[in-house]
C-alpha cells in the first residue's frame, strides 16, 4: 500500500455519506477526535460506525446526527460517567444498534482482515446474541460436531486511527493497549491515521506496519480531549461535563 500525506479536509472528502467507518482507540485513549470533529462539522450522514469500546468519538457523531447504525460492545466515558447520547439513542431507537461481545466483534474483524466471509468462534455459544445480531449464526464444527458461533465478516470502508508517532515510511508506534486498531487497519479497505509526531524508523518495534496504512495526517493534539499516552492524558473535566449533558461540538474542541 504505502502511506501518503493527507490533510484533514482530504480525509473528510474521502468519507462519503453512508460509509462504514471504524474508529480506533480504546476507552478514553487515542480516539481520532480531530478527524471525527471534521466529519461532524461536514455534516456527514447515514454512517455505519464500528467501535471497540467507544467513547467521546462515538458520542460526538451521535450528537451531530451522523450515525445510522452502530456496531460496538458498548460506549462509555469510564470514570466520567455514562455516555448520554449513546444511552438516549438506545432508549429512543433513533439508530440501529448491533449488539456485540468484545470477542465476537474481534472475530468478525479477523474474518474481514483474512478476506473470508465468516469465521467460527466459541464465544457466545448458547447465548441470545444471534437473535439481535444478524452477523452471528450458531452452528457446528464440520470435523467433530463441536458447537460454534459462525461470525460473518464486517466490511469496513475506512478506519480512522490516532497514534503517538509515525515514521517516514508510515509505520505506526503505540505505547500501551493497541485495542482493536491492528485489526481495524488490516480489515478496512483504507486506513487513515492521525499522528502526534514523526519519529525515527524502527519497523521491528512498530505496532502497525506501513503495509496497512493508506494515509497519514499530522495532527498534534488530535486525540483531545481524550488522551494519547504517553504524550498527554484525557481531560476528565471535559468528559464529566459531557456526561452531565453539555453535548455540543464546542466542548470537545481544544
Amino acid at each position: 500500500m504505502g502511506a501518503g500525506a493527507l490533510s484533514i479536509d482530504q480525509v473528510v472528502q474521502s468519507v462519503p455519506d453512508g460509509a462504514t467507518v471504524a474508529l480506533g482507540g480504546i476507552r478514553l485513549q487515542r480516539r481520532p477526535m480531530a478527524l471525527v470533529r471534521a466529519l461532524a462539522e461536514a455534516e456527514r450522514r447515514d454512517l455505519t460506525v464500528v467501535a471497540f469500546l467507544g467513547s467521546l468519538d462515538v458520542e460526538l457523531l451521535l450528537a451531530a446526527g451522523c450515525v445510522r447504525e452502530l456496531h460496538a460492545p458498548g460506549v462509555g466515558l469510564d470514570p466520567a460517567g455514562l455516555a448520554p447520547c449513546y444511552r438516549r439513542a438506545r432508549e429512543e431507537g433513533s439508530i440501529r444498534f448491533v449488539e456485540w461481545s468484545e470477542g465476537l466483534l474481534l472475530t468478525s474483524l479477523e474474518a474481514a482482515a483474512r478476506g473470508v466471509p465468516s469465521h467460527p468462534a466459541w464465544m457466545g455459544v448458547g447465548s441470545d446474541l444471534p437473535a439481535v445480531n444478524p452477523w452471528l449464526a450458531p452452528g457446528t464444527d464440520p470435523f467433530d460436531g463441536t458447537p460454534v458461533m459462525n461470525v460473518r465478516a464486517l466490511a469496513i470502508d475506512v478506519a480512522l486511527l490516532h497514534v503517538p508517532a509515525a515514521d517516514g515510511d508510515g509505520n505506526l508506534y503505540v505505547e500501551g493497549d493497541l485495542g482493536a486498531d491492528g485489526l481495524f487497519a488490516r480489515a478496512a479497505r483504507r486506513t487513515l491515521v492521525g499522528f502526534e509526531r514523526s519519529c525515527p524508523g524502527d519497523p521491528a518495534r512498530a505496532a502497525i506496519s506501513r503495509l496497512w496504512v493508506d494515509g497519514l495526517i499530522e495532527a498534534p493534539q488530535g486525540a483531545r480531549p481524550c488522551g494519547c499516552h504517553p504524550t498527554y492524558r484525557a481531560d476528565l473535566n471535559v468528559a464529566r461535563r459531557w456526561a452531565a449533558g453539555a453535548t455540543t461540538i464546542e466542548i470537545l474542541t481544544p
